[in-house]
């Protein structure tokens, strides 16, 4: 799949090309085909990195050829992609990827059974399907889908971060995401200025800026504008932690490329340090110095995906600019919290 800062296009020369232009396509995704496929086994099997291990059934009689076609962009954690098939199908998915994902038709009805609903999606209803769980998804030949997924680890360390605290369990969206509401119009404007971006190849995001910006406006208009289980945290029903600790993390945020010790937090948040580091562990389930850490390492991963692999720019010098100096220690702590090593995430 194509990572737009990088414009890596090996992998999608690897299968046959469509033999007709998707109908429908967002015109900043046409270029960037990822696979198509002439029958249903080929279709699933290109298929399982997008929707994990799952089968493809044509469900109509008319006889006319088949092919699926995928179309896609991956930001950074973010992917952006557009699925057709020309002939109806039913699509068992037995365990979809761990990350979060939404399935927008383009055009016509389709229908998703996911987590024991049932939901008739159109161009104005979109499914939001659990991760890592099943997923029955039946589609008319006339209806193509926008598919929006965000890295799990992406999502749960934005959500963390606007809730002021560790997660204490995993986010659970209602299913159905009605797009016609007021409150959606937020996504539905978040993805206009993905697409619009992606598109212009004098935007911003071509040139390697505000690639972790657009994706945190993106997952932040999904939790405002869907229900789920930490919509009560969001709308501020419940004070998510003590003023302290939310006054310590922007004294942190503001000064991460300095040298913070816990004492200057504490003074920051006119606290003592013990009773800064007992707040942190009630209501972050870690210590400031953690916190720190953590957050320096989001930084790291932020510069890499967003450097181009093409400059001088090294693993060096990124995680020496956020206060890594033992180069050996913070290549094992980044693999630890991210599942790849460091060069890894800058080559790609």
């Amino acid at each position: 799949m194509t990572r737009l800062n990088a414009l890596n296009t090996r992998r999608t020369h690897d299968h046959p090309q469509p033999r007709l232009k998707p109908r429908g396509i967002p015109p900043a995704l046409e270029p960037h085909g990822v696979y198509a496929a002439t029958n249903p086994a080929d279709a699933a099997l290109f298929g399982n990195d997008l929707l994990g291990p799952h089968r493809v059934h044509v469900t109509d009689t008319t006889g006319a050829p088949f092919e699926a076609t995928f179309h896609g962009v991956l930001i950074r954690d973010v992917t952006l992609g557009y699925l057709d098939y020309s002939r109806s199908v039913r699509i068992e998915a037995h365990a979809l990827p761990d990350d979060v994902m939404v399935l927008m038709p383009a055009t016509g009805m389709s229908k998703a059974v996911t987590a024991e609903v049932e939901v008739e999606m159109s161009p104005v209803m979109a499914v939001i399907p659990r991760p890592g769980g099943p997923m029955v998804l039946d589609c008319p030949a006339d209806s193509a889908h926008l598919v929006i997924r965000i890295a799990r680890d992406a999502f749960d360390t934005h959500l963390s971060r606007l809730l002021g605290r560790t997660l204490d369990r995993r986010i659970e969206f209602e299913p159905g995401f009605d797009l016609s509401s007021v409150r959606s119009s937020r996504w539905n404007f978040a993805l206009q200025m993905l697409h619009a971006e992606i598109y212009e190849p004098e935007s911003l995001m071509h040139d390697t800026v505000g690639l972790g910006s657009i994706e945190e406006f993106l997952m932040s208009a999904l939790l405002y504008c869907q229900q789920s289980n930490f919509s009560p945290q969001l709308s501020g029903s419940k004070p998510p932690v003590s003023a302290a600790v939310r006054e310590s993390i922007a004294y942190i945020d503001g000064r991460l490329g300095e040298t913070i010790t816990v004492h200057d937090v504490a003074e920051a948040s006119n606290v003592s340090v013990r009773t800064l580091q007992n707040l942190f562990a009630k209501d972050m389930d870690q210590s400031p110095t953690s916190w720190i850490k953590n957050r320096r390492l989001e930084r790291v991963r932020s510069d890499l995906a967003d450097a181009d692999p093409n400059t001088d720019v090294t693993v060096t010098d990124i995680a020496t600019r956020w206060g890594f100096t033992h180069l050996g220690r913070f290549a094992v702590t980044y693999k630890n919290r991210f599942g790849e090593s460091p060069s890894r995430t800058l080559r790609t």
